[in-house]
């Protein structure tokens, strides 16, 4: 009986690693454009403003199509918009080889956002449906690790082929790679036959709230955004802070937080399964908040390297018992509008949190971005109290009556 339960339980099976290569690949194509396309800006002309353009064009359009996608998965098909956002990925990263001015770039760079937005619904989606539910957060944390590796890889590659071929030499190479999660989509047909995944019926309608966003998942996504102000910081102003004190190497701030993260993501989860979300998010939040108020005062390579250090754990116990939370409380019909509105929190989080606090460095310099970013994590952690816990305490409740009265 012991050995049945465990096999049926099995976390790694066929699509979740499909659906882990195709994320993987995906991402580190988006990656290494992340580093490489401002430098590509520059190149043709630009200044940096451009590049704030090229990362704000993208997000916006990532975020318009998020409700479109989520109402396809949810009433037609994941595979559809997996197959989608792999199609326009890479063919929009092959593309770019023929951007020769920045209007051209700016506009293909926000189509490239559609595939973006498909990509990361879809797969988050299918991971909810595979993933055991007693194995969530850990399925969910492991999951994570295929946003990190390309984290850890893509811009480092970025570099190297601008470095020893051109730009040429990474689109397309970043394109071939892309090419990787369409071969994974077409692979990826659990849906076939299922009926567990329940769905409305396509004819009909729903509210337009409905479309928008999945009120459900809301508390999930207060507490997401007020977390991701701080991703936001730290991928705009800590390479500035440290060059306006003088030291190098700061992409070893980047190299620990992977490690970090890394480690944590493969623990987290499975204490978030075992004991309860609280135990890993509540303190999480806490070493975050550390980890800005580091930054804050940091004047030597030792404390960016423990800010980084502190970040990593702290956004690996966080960011995947979250999203299994969501994935709780959403019901199975509406998993596709739940993982958009939580992907937009992410997206809210980090570009509007850039660009408030972008504006306070102007004049009140960065040792206030990073302590109004402490200041966000404390928000995150009262939301999490008073909102996001309440309501997981509401629908255990809940369910804990039906059972009771089912079994009378």
């Amino acid at each position: 009986m012991q050995g049945t339960n465990k096999n049926t339980e099995k976390l790694w099976t066929k699509y979740y690693f499909l659906t882990f290569v195709y994320t993987m690949s995906t991402q580190i194509a988006n990656n290494m454009l992340m580093t490489g396309l401002p430098l590509y800006a520059i190149h043709l002309g630009g200044d940096n403003s451009i590049s704030g353009m090229l990362f704000g064009f993208f997000m916006f359009v990532a975020i318009l199509f998020r409700p479109l996608f989520g109402k396809i998965i949810d009433e037609k098909s994941r595979r559809i918009v997996l197959i989608i956002g792999a199609v326009v990925t890479a063919f929009i990263t092959l593309s770019y080889v023929f951007a020769f001015s920045i209007g051209l770039l700016l506009v293909m760079r926000s189509l490239h956002g559609i595939g973006f937005s498909a990509t990361t619904n879809a797969s988050g989606t299918v991971i909810s449906d595979i993933v055991p539910k007693r194995r969530l957060a850990e399925g969910v944390g492991y999951f994570g690790l295929s946003n990190t590796l390309a984290t850890a890889v893509g811009p480092a590659l970025s570099i190297y082929l601008i470095q020893q071929f051109n730009y040429q030499a990474l689109f397309i190479v970043a394109g071939l790679i892309g090419l990787i999660s369409i071969l994974c989509s077409l692979f990826i047909t659990y849906e076939k036959g299922k009926t567990s995944i329940e769905r409305k019926p396509s004819n009909q309608k729903r509210k337009i709230s409905e479309l928008l966003y999945e009120k459900t998942a809301l508390p999930t996504a207060l507490v997401t955004v007020f977390v991701y102000v701080g991703m936001g910081v730290a991928l705009t102003f800590i390479p500035t802070f440290a060059l306006s004190l003088g030291i190098e190497d700061i992409g070893l701030y980047y190299t620990v937080y992977s490690i970090a993260l890394l480690f944590t993501r493969i623990v987290g989860g499975k204490l978030a399964d075992k004991y309860g979300s609280s135990l890993v998010i509540i303190p999480g939040l806490i070493i975050m908040t550390l980890s800005f108020v580091v930054l804050a005062y940091a004047n030597s390579l030792s404390d960016f390297i423990l800010a980084g250090i502190l970040y990593g754990l702290g956004l690996g116990f966080v960011e995947p018992a979250l999203n299994a939370v969501m994935i709780k409380l959403c019901p199975p019909d509406r998993r596709g509008a739940g993982n958009s509105t939580f992907f937009t929190a992410k997206d809210v989080g980090s570009g509007v949190g850039a660009l408030c606090l972008g504006f306070i460095s102007l004049h009140a310099g960065f040792k206030a971005v990073f302590l109004y970013s402490a200041l966000s994590m404390i928000f995150a952690s009262f939301a999490y109290v008073f909102i996001l816990r309440r309501q997981m305490k509401f629908v255990q409740s809940a369910e804990s009556s039906n059972i009771q009265e089912a079994s009378v």
